[in-house]
């Protein structure tokens, strides 16, 4: 959906010679405080989001979504332009999921054992051969 409204925007309205996707008609950045009081206000009216939401509220949403429904702290932060995952694992880590839980079911799921099934029957040789263990 994004990639097609930029495509869009971009056909319509070239990006400058930098690469400044949204420009003056002078072809110039506009100023911070135009663009925060003006521009993004007006279009978060449009948007019918909250009032006062800012760019770093969406930016926030954007990292939070993927966490959330499990997506690795890797790919979000490269996602976010962030050299290093450490960043967004500090600021947004206690949106994921339950690694614990995860990686029980991830294990379970490999080995062929019900979620429900008591841990002692992993012992099974049926069990054992299905998860790729030899004698």
């Amino acid at each position: 959906m994004v990639a097609t409204a930029i495509r869009e925007h971009s056909a319509q309205f070239p990006p400058a010679a930098d690469g400044t996707m949204f420009t003056t008609r002078f072809a110039g950045p506009y100023r911070h405080d135009y663009y925060g009081s003006r521009i993004f206000s007006a279009a978060v009216e449009r948007a019918s989001l909250p009032k006062g939401t800012t760019s770093h509220d969406l930016r926030h949403h954007y990292a939070a979504v993927p966490l959330m429904q499990g997506e690795s702290v890797i790919v979000v932060a490269e996602r976010l332009g962030q050299e290093n995952a450490t960043l967004v694992l500090s600021t947004y880590g206690h949106l994921m999921l339950d690694s614990e839980e995860r990686t029980r079911r991830a294990v379970d799921d490999a080995w062929g054992v019900p979620p429900t099934c008591p841990r002692a029957t992993i012992q099974s040789p049926d069990l054992r051969e299905q998860a790729g263990f030899r004698r």
